[in-house]
């Protein structure tokens, strides 16, 4: 996969080659990518309340639905076989999430019918189950999504994981916009 740099005027409205970001073929639509910008990544550290126990799962739960910081939207260009990729892998994500999720009240419930020692040991390997299956499913869902960087000046957007076809059309776009 390549990166392209585009001004942030052309990745916010839209105005990118009509190359798939992900394909390199013609695109007939967008994908619009919401990206926090200003904060390190939320992953890293907070993923330790996860091993508080269920007091740190609320807590993680209220970080992860609390405010957001500063967002960049931007419009990539996608065809419809790449939409559709992105569309299965985040319900893949979502699913997965949902069934350790339930799956892990269900056996905390459930403890007293199973026995206080047996329910809980099931509801930890569930748990470290599916966040295995949770890491997978980020990760196919990232490989079907383009990364967006801002940098210092906030005048150029850097997208990762973009198709080399898509990098050389906005390298093409870029250079002819400068000429102008």
């Amino acid at each position: 996969m390549a990166e392209a740099r585009v001004f942030v005027d052309d990745a916010v409205t839209g105005r990118l080659p009509d190359v798939c970001a992900k394909t390199g073929v013609q695109a007939h639509g967008r994908l619009r990518i919401v990206e926090e910008i200003g904060r390190s990544s939320r992953l890293g550290i907070l993923w330790l309340f996860v091993f508080l126990g269920p007091l740190g799962w609320i807590v993680l739960a209220f970080l992860a639905i609390g405010s957001r910081g500063e967002q960049l939207e931007v419009d990539v260009p996608y065809s419809d076989v790449a939409y559709h990729r992105f569309v299965v892998a985040r319900r893949v994500l979502r699913a997965t999430v949902a069934a350790t999720a339930i799956g892990t009240v269900l056996l905390i419930l459930g403890a007293r019918v199973l026995g206080p020692g047996n329910g809980m040991l099931m509801a930890v390997l569930l748990v470290f189950a599916g966040l295995i299956g949770i890491i997978v499913a980020e990760w196919r869902l990232g490989r079907r999504s383009v990364g967006v960087r801002l940098d210092a000046s906030r005048r150029w957007v850097t997208l990762t994981g973009v198709h080399p076809a898509f990098a050389a059309a906005c390298a093409e776009h870029t250079r002819q916009r400068a000429t102008i």
